[in-house]
């Protein structure tokens, strides 16, 4: 599904240029769960809009479906209809305050994928149902909790039928009474075989979905592992040592 290789990002600020990837090589392959972790600041969050081109690489090669999409022999890119296929998910909801729940999931699929509205509005009611929200259709986002709101937003990328699903801290922003009712749409996404990014400090939900782990530090992919192996006997140092942490507190 996609395939990364010598990935690097830079930003410049006034204070001088700054690396943020440091050469990236993954692969993440059709139906496959890939969890990324790692320290705050370490370039997960980047890494995972690159992929989708919200943020663009300073070098290195992304293909996406058979596709070049960013770096050398790629293509004229439709970065809409890029981004339609792979539904992301970010740490704030991101919800339209003036429209209904319906409204929100079914203005692009209408707007971008020129779906009649019929079809758009089955379509979100279904999904709805998926994730326990079918009698919200018609509230605004005022009236939802921050875990409601994070399931609309998951909804909403859905809508777009997309072949993948990036997750960027999606729990991160809830209060933790709510973290398991996106974890658990999350779960049923996985065993409905969507192909998965997610980058998360949720370790139990790393080790109980996750086909791979990705552990990122410094901009790079330092392990890579099976849950288990992972969690179980670290091998990289860094690693070991930011386990500790995580599972002594």
């Amino acid at each position: 599904m996609i395939s990364v290789k010598g990935l690097h990002k830079t930003f410049h600020n006034a204070k001088g240029d700054v690396e943020v990837l440091k050469g990236i090589d993954a692969e993440i392959a059709d139906g496959e769960k890939v969890v990324i972790i790692g320290p705050s600041g370490s370039g997960k969050s980047t890494f995972l809009r690159c992929l989708n081109l919200l943020e663009e690489p300073t070098s290195g090669t992304i293909e996406f479906d058979g596709q070049v999409i960013s770096g050398p022999g790629a293509s004229k890119v439709n970065i809409d209809g890029i981004r339609a296929q792979m539904g992301m998910v970010f740490q704030q909801f991101n919800l339209f305050p003036h429209m209904t729940v319906e409204e929100n999931i079914t203005m692009a699929p209408v707007m971008i994928k020129k779906q009649k509205k019929s079809d758009a509005v089955e379509r979100a009611h279904s999904l709805l149902k998926l994730v326990g929200l079918e009698e919200k259709a018609s509230a605004y986002p005022k009236q939802l909790s921050g875990g409601q709101q994070q399931r609309v937003a998951i909804v909403r990328a859905l809508a777009m039928d997309p072949k993948m699903m990036l997750f960027d801290e999606p729990t991160s922003a809830l209060d933790p009474e709510m973290v398991g009712e996106v974890l658990r749409v999350m779960e049923v996404l996985a065993d409905k075989g969507m192909t998965m990014a997610v980058v998360t400090h949720e370790m139990g939900f790393a080790r109980h979905v996750a086909n791979r782990i990705l552990f990122v530090d410094d901009g790079r992919i330092l392990e890579e592992n099976t849950p288990d192996a992972f969690f179980d006997d670290p091998q990289n140092p860094r690693a070991q040592d930011f386990l500790s942490k995580i599972i002594n507190n």
